[in-house]
Order: C-alpha cells, then sequence, then structure tokens
C-alpha cells in the first residue's frame, strides 16, 4: 500500500506546488475573507443531498443481492468516503463493501461488482453532462485560456466513451453469460495453483451476482438517479460561485464537477489534495475568472467536501462501533 501513497503523495504535492506557484496567498486571503458566508448554507445542504440520492441509487443496484434500507447503505457508503480521505488508490470503496458485510452478511464480492455498475453509471452521466456543457456553455466563456480547452475537454470526452463502453461491455458479457464468462477465466487461470484459482473463481461468480439488475424498472431507476445525482453535484458547484459574487449560470457548475470527475481518476494523495484544487480552479479560470478567485473557490469547494464527509463518516463509524480492524482485516464471504 506505501506505493500507492508515494505515487498520490508525489502527485498531489506537484499538483499543489502548480496551484500555489500561479497566485499570490495574500490576494487568496484577502479573496477568502470577501466570501460571503451565507452560500455556504445552501451549498452543504445540496451536497448532503448528493449523498441521499448515491445511496437511493444504491438501493436500486443492491436489491438482487439483498433489499436494504437507506439506512444501512448510507452507513457503509459514509464511512467509505470517510476512508478516502484517509487510503489511497480509492480504497474507500473496497470498505464501504467490507462494512455491509459486516453489518448485513452480504456478499463482498457482489457488493463490489454493484459498487462497480455505480462507477460506470456515473462516468457515463458525467460524459453526457460534458456533452450538454460543450453544447451549452457560451463561446465567449472560453477565452479565458489556461489548462483547460475545449480540444481538450473532447479528447477527454471521447478516450472517457472509449474507456466506459469497454468496461460495460465486459461488464454485460459476465452478466449475460455467466457460464461461458466463468470458463473463459478459468481457462485463463489455468497456469496458476488450484487452490488460487478456484479462490478467484468464487469472487468472480459473488461478483457477477451484484451485476445483476432485478427488473427493467430498478434499471430505469439508476439511470434517472445517476443522472439526478450528477445534475445535483453541478448545482452544488454552482451554489459557491455566488459566495465569491460570480454570476456565472449552472453549467459553470456543471463543467467544474465534469473537469473534476476527470481529474480524480489520476492517482492522488488521500482526500484528493491537489488534483482537487487544480481541476475546480482551472475550470473558473477557463471561464475567464481570475485566477486568485478561482483558487479561493477551489480551496473551499474541497473543504466542504473534505469536512462534510470526514465528519459524517466518523459519525456513522461511531454509530455502527466500528473499529479499524473493522475496516481493513478481510473476513470470509456471508
Amino acid at each position: 500500500m506505501w506505493k500507492h501513497y508515494a505515487l498520490g503523495l508525489a502527485i498531489s504535492l506537484a499538483a499543489l506546488y502548480f496551484f500555489f506557484s500561479t497566485v499570490s496567498l495574500a490576494e487568496v486571503g484577502h479573496a477568502l475573507g470577501r466570501m460571503n458566508p451565507w452560500w455556504l448554507v445552501p451549498s452543504v445542504l445540496v451536497l448532503a443531498g448528493t449523498f441521499w440520492l448515491r445511496a437511493w441509487r444504491w438501493h436500486f443496484l443492491m436489491r438482487p443481492v439483498k433489499r436494504l434500507g437507506l439506512g444501512p447503505l448510507m452507513s457503509a457508503m459514509m464511512v467509505g468516503f470517510l476512508a478516502n480521505n484517509i487510503l489511497p488508490a480509492h480504497m474507500g470503496e473496497v470498505v464501504r463493501a467490507v462494512v455491509l458485510g459486516r453489518q448485513r452478511r452480504v456478499s463482498v464480492s457482489a457488493t463490489m461488482a454493484t459498487i462497480v455498475m455505480e462507477r460506470v453509471c456515473d462516468g457515463l452521466s458525467v460524459l453526457l453532462m460534458l456533452l450538454l456543457v460543450l453544447l451549452f456553455i457560451e463561446p465567449p466563456a472560453a477565452a479565458g485560456g489556461g489548462a483547460i480547452t475545449l480540444e481538450g475537454l473532447r479528447i477527454a470526452g471521447w478516450a472517457g466513451l472509449a474507456l466506459f463502453a469497454g468496461v460495460l461491455v465486459v461488464l454485460q458479457a459476465f452478466r449475460r453469460w455467466r457460464a461461458a464468462s466463468l470458463r473463459a477465466l478459468a481457462w485463463c487461470m489455468r497456469p496458476l495453483p488450484e487452490r488460487l484459482s478456484a479462490k478467484v473463481l468464487d469472487l468472480a461468480d459473488a461478483f457477477i451476482d451484484g451485476l445483476a439488475v432485478a427488473r427493467a424498472a430498478d434499471m430505469l431507476w439508476v439511470v434517472l438517479l445517476s443522472l439526478a445525482i450528477w445534475a445535483a453535484y453541478g448545482l452544488w458547484a454552482w451554489t459557491l460561485l455566488p459566495a465569491f459574487d460570480l454570476a456565472l449560470g449552472f453549467w459553470a457548475g456543471a463543467l467544474v464537477e465534469v473537469v473534476l470527475a476527470l481529474a480524480l481518476v489520476i492517482p492522488a494523495a488521500p482526500g484528493f489534495v491537489g488534483t482537487f484544487h487544480v481541476a475546480a480552479s482551472a475550470s473558473l479560470i477557463f471561464l475567464g475568472v481570475d485566477a486568485t478567485v478561482a483558487a479561493s473557490y477551489a480551496l473551499v469547494l474541497w473543504l466542504l467536501h473534505f469536512v462534510y464527509t470526514c465528519g459524517a463518516g466518523l459519525y456513522y463509524f461511531w454509530r455502527l462501533g466500528l473499529g479499524w480492524r473493522d475496516i481493513t482485516t478481510q473476513r470470509r464471504e456471508p
């Protein structure tokens, strides 16, 4: 795990160096001092709403595995977000599967499959939002220049579409041709020790259980909630703009979230330090916002997300009576 920490830390330090080298700390402090703090209230409320939408979507993805209410799903999810602020390589996704497995005795592998499906839905929703941003953002707004260009956004969109389409094809192949996929996987693992290959096949079999959506109506809810989640994220980013006296439309907030989603794929230190800041500030600079104001906005946006996810995660961590070993030790599949 230390290698993931080292790589992420190096990238985050480089991103932070770039972020702070382009602005004056004194001017950033002055911009923060002029911020209207009342706009933090709707921003936090909208952010909280995005997590409830996520728990609701996860409920439909989990139905083929086990029918669970929003309470246990929200608990596991927020502990997972807390872990993402502490552990490298998005390990919080594994933590939330382990926590839900411990609390509700569900298969960790099947739960991980629902999380993979969730991430695919997120990726496709972000790409749709990127398309809408490119359609509706005003051309003069792109005159600010900087690290982001329209051409770069288009390239990122096509690359992301190819990636998520490929993942979706593989997942659907496992889902529709289960037996054939498992036989193909077993053939690929023939050089491995029999005990290890048997364990991998058992995990893959449980993983496929989580790929099924029980009814077409469930899949419709998953799609609609995915779109609602990312619309809400765009709204969250937009609600903070007036705090810095920025009269930009909703699509500015949507652009911030699209760039953030693309940037957070890059390895970084826990909490997405550095990469988050550069992505958020570069989005506003692209729209012609002053670099100092953009940097101040990015700092506050990151802090809101970090403090909320840590606070909510710690609350559920305490409420569930968890300890560090509960989320770091392996367990047998139920």
